[in-house]
């Protein structure tokens, strides 16, 4: 005899037929190449390698970004194309590495037009990731768990989401904010527990705002510390080839801002908490509201 838990997870394996993934990976390959980025993946990889450079520490990243900031100087649709392509690609896989790709967006376009830019692309690899995990099924999801998590993870998620049916989207939201739950998990088990992809898509959306804000802002300001350092050193080199006897030296090196400052920690944890609280406070008063008062029964 099946549960509720059951229906409600076999509900949500609904099956993808196997000629729309071959489009989508077909129209992707052929955007691919038609564009160009090939060429531009390729250019990109030799910079890495050459250099070394690595996307999980704050130096790794603004020597990432500078990199991929001269490259796009001349084709930066090809380079904006590239880190769509595998900023989706590694939200769906859940292979690390969405924070230097945020940053080098940050660097290429700057903030205001950044931040919207990485959201949307977060919010579509996570959906992505939610189909893979629908499609394999609870296999690749306890797979997944039990190599990186002991295979406590999918079960802990699976009891939460039973706990807050009635406020999934509040729940899933404060998971997206808070480092309860790796979002690797979130991404895989939630439609193997029973999470709807509305609810998953929506909570996604609004959660990575901020996060991917830190990270976006970091590419941004290494891009303005480059530039004015340049500036500096050219003010300086013509003041100095103009001026007899002039002193010129090199600008100091200014400090690595950090991508999340403990300020930012501070401020999601307690956007966290706010949010939980008016969702009990909600839902608090409007249980009292449905209850009637003995006067107006007598």
């Amino acid at each position: 005899m099946l549960t509720a838990s059951h229906t409600v997870e076999r509900a949500t394996h609904g099956k993808i037929p196997a000629k729309w993934i071959a489009l989508a990976l077909g129209l992707f390959l052929t955007a691919f190449f038609l564009t160009g980025t090939h060429r531009t993946l390729i250019a990109l990889l030799s910079i890495i390698s050459k250099r070394g450079v690595t996307l999980f520490s704050p130096a790794g990243i603004q020597g990432f970004c500078t990199d991929l900031q001269q490259l796009a100087s001349t084709n930066i649709l090809q380079v904006l194309t590239l880190a769509a392509s595998l900023y989706i690609t590694l939200q769906t896989f859940c292979i690390p590495g969405t924070i230097a790709l945020n940053a080098a967006i940050g660097a290429l376009i700057g903030t205001t037009l950044g931040v919207p830019l990485a959201v949307i692309l977060g919010t579509i690899g996570a959906c992505c990731c939610y189909l893979l995990s629908t499609i394999f099924g609870a296999k690749l999801a306890d797979a997944v768990d039990l190599r990186l998590m002991k295979g406590k993870g999918v079960p802990k998620l699976r009891a939460a989401v039973q706990r807050y049916r009635s406020d999934l989207l509040v729940y899933i939201l404060f998971l997206r904010l808070t480092p309860v739950l790796p979002n690797w998990l979130v991404n895989l088990a939630s439609p193997v527990v029973g999470v709807p992809l509305k609810t998953f898509a929506l909570a996604t959306f609004i959660g990575i705002i901020p996060q991917s804000y830190f990270s976006v802002r970091f590419g941004s300001a290494v891009v303005a510390a480059a530039q004015q350092r340049y500036a500096t050193a050219t003010s300086a080199a013509a003041g100095s080839s103009s001026g007899a006897g002039g002193h010129s030296g090199a600008p100091a090196a200014e400090a690595l801002p950090a991508i999340v400052t403990r300020a930012d920690q501070i401020f999601l944890f307690l956007v966290a908490v706010l949010i939980v609280v008016v969702a009990r406070l909600k839902k608090r008063f409007s249980g009292a509201a449905a209850t009637p008062s003995h006067n107006a029964v007598e």
